[in-house]
């Protein structure tokens, strides 16, 4: 731009010389023209006067030496009888000669002389004429203007290239600084600002252009949270959410729908590379499901089962919307979860009504032979025995069931106090030892113990939990051992273990194994649940047929101790 201004400068100060000096020059020649005819008037008005001899040159070199030209008297028959002054060299044509003689008026003009042709009458008859030629004006005057001219044009240049280069420079300046913080934005750098500088229309523009990038870097922020919400969301679904574009190319798919289609690819850089979209289960062509979906707009519900899963799959076409051609969204619902929880809860209650059926059974039986009365003391006596056992069976069982009710839906936060592991787990073997030796088992405490935070009666209660399972789960002649260390207590027996398979769901409610004996699934969730709310954690190992042990980690107590507890 700087270059640029000083260029148009000289430009214009040169279209000014290529007009102005032709136009001047002209105008300057005309002038002079006009004066050498005034002047070649006056000459022949007074050679008019004069009668010749000395006076005709006296006359002449006055005119002369006052115009600065050359006279030349001519007589009607076209002889220079007179002339004065001396204009370089000049001569005058015949045709000047010719009119000077016939008394015609006539002016001409040569590059450098200016000529004009005056009548000389004496007493009302021509008496020739005067050729007057001069060069001094149109000369000096052209000279004057083109020094004058070149002078004010250096000065010009000067001044003006100088004052246009500041300002282009300037200019310049403040325009780079408009690109370059366009170009920052365009680049996403929206934090990027523009100096005003001076309040004119560059000023204007640029707070405009820092009015837009706050703007936009608010709206971007705004989507940013939208976006990052939105992703929480989405990738913290339980069902799988997966989108196609019209190829049937995955465009994006959240961590459970790479999950359940066994796809391993994640976004790069916040951008998703399109990938095929596999085709996992035997009973649903995926992909071309997709397909039909995006082109003929069959879209809807499907059922496919997989090794382990039961799936519900919705298809639905997405329209076209910006730069986005469309596509096809699929949601996976994992229905296996709920089938297993139904069936669990199925079996729950087929366990629950088998265990009611038994000891109504029992009672209605031994109720009604006791109506008949025909029986000894002995045989009424069992018969009430009977009935009393399984009524306390019916009562553990209702027991139990209102426990888990209770467990579920206390309302009541649990009570954390210091207490000593290795007391707690002394005092449920004290509790659970009569049980164990009417099975025929021992109950063994080891461990020093330790220091927790928990709930006293809450921790009580798992642990009953847990030393009468491996009671239950015991053959005769078996050691059930409870182990306090720290902040971690363990109940271990050498009972039949539990299957491999079977391990992901005994904290599962409802849930009973293939070898339970008299219980009904719901001791271990009850445990569970009152060791989470407590803090602490609970985990179980075992193998078939090499026991089980479950440990249960509390929150210690790092406060100096006491002597409470």
């Amino acid at each position: 731009m700087p270059l640029a201004a000083v260029f148009i400068v000289l430009l214009s100060i040169a279209l000014m010389f290529i007009y102005g000096v032709p136009a001047v020059r002209g105008r300057l020649s005309d002038s002079a023209q006009s004066l050498v005819v005034s002047q070649a008037a006056a000459t022949a008005d007074a050679v008019s006067g004069a009668q010749g001899g000395p006076v005709l040159g006296d006359e002449l070199k006055l005119a002369s030496d006052s115009t600065g030209g050359e006279a030349i008297v001519v007589d009607t028959s076209g002889t220079v009888v007179a002339r004065g002054g001396d204009v370089g060299g000049f001569e005058p044509t015949p045709e000047m000669v010719e009119s000077a003689a016939r008394g015609d008026r006539m002016t001409s003009r040569s590059d450098t002389v200016s000529v004009a042709v005056a009548p000389v009458v004496r007493d009302g008859v021509s008496a020739g004429g005067v050729i007057f030629a001069s060069d001094e004006p149109q000369t000096t005057a052209y000279q004057l203007f083109l020094r004058s001219g070149l002078e004010a044009a250096a000065i010009a240049s000067v001044l003006g290239g100088g004052l246009m280069l500041l300002l282009a420079t300037l200019l310049s300046r403040r325009v780079e600084r408009l690109t370059l913080g366009a170009k920052a934005i365009e680049q996403g750098d929206l934090s990027s600002r523009i100096e005003p500088g001076f309040n004119d229309e560059l000023g204007n523009l640029a707070q405009s252009f820092n009015a837009m990038a706050e703007k936009l870097q608010d709206s971007f922020v705004q989507l940013e949270e939208r976006n990052e919400t939105l992703d929480a969301v989405i990738n913290n679904l339980g069902e799988g959410v997966l989108a196609t574009n019209l190829e049937g190319e995955v465009m994006f798919a959240n961590p459970t729908a790479r999950k359940l289609l066994g796809m391993t690819q994640e976004r790069v850089k916040d951008i998703w590379e399109p990938q095929e979209l596999p085709d996992p289960w035997e009973d649903l062509d995926l992909p071309r499901a997709v397909s039909r979906c995006a082109e003929e707009g069959e879209c809807g519900e499907a059922r496919v089962r997989g090794d382990e899963t039961f799936l519900r799959l919705y298809l639905e076409r997405m329209s076209a919307f910006d730069d986005h051609k469309g596509g096809v969204l699929v949601v996976m619902q994992d229905l296996s979860e709920g089938r297993r929880l139904e069936a669990n809860q199925q079996r729950f209650l087929a366990n629950a009504a088998h265990e009611l059926k038994t000891p109504i059974t029992t009672i209605l039986g031994a109720s009604e032979l006791l109506l008949t009365g025909d029986e000894d003391e002995e045989l009424r006596r069992r018969f009430l025995n009977h009935i009393h056992s399984e009524a306390g069976r019916m009562q553990r069982l209702s027991e139990t069931l209102l426990k888990l009710a209770r467990t579920g839906s206390d309302g009541r936060e649990p009570e954390p106090e210091p207490l000593d592991t290795g007391r707690a787990v002394r005092e449920a073997a004290g509790r659970m030892g009569p049980l164990a030796e009417r099975a025929g088992l021992s109950v063994r405490v080891e461990g020093a113990g330790g220091r927790v935070i928990a709930d006293r009666e809450w921790l009580e209660q798992a642990l009953l939990i847990l030393t009468n399972n491996a009671i239950q789960h015991g053959a005769e002649g078996d050691e059930v051992r409870l182990d306090a260390d720290g902040g971690t207590i363990a109940v271990e027996d050498d009972g039949a273990g539990i299957p491999e398979e079977e391990l992901p769901y005994v904290f599962e409610r409802f849930y009973r194994g293939g070898d339970a004996s008299g219980g009904f699934g719901l001791g271990l969730p009850i445990c569970k649940e009152l060791v989470q709310r407590m803090g602490g954690e609970i985990s179980i190992c075992s193998e078939s047929g090499s026991g089980t042990r479950v440990e249960i980690t509390l929150p210690q107590d790092d406060s100096p101790r006491d002597g409470g507890g």
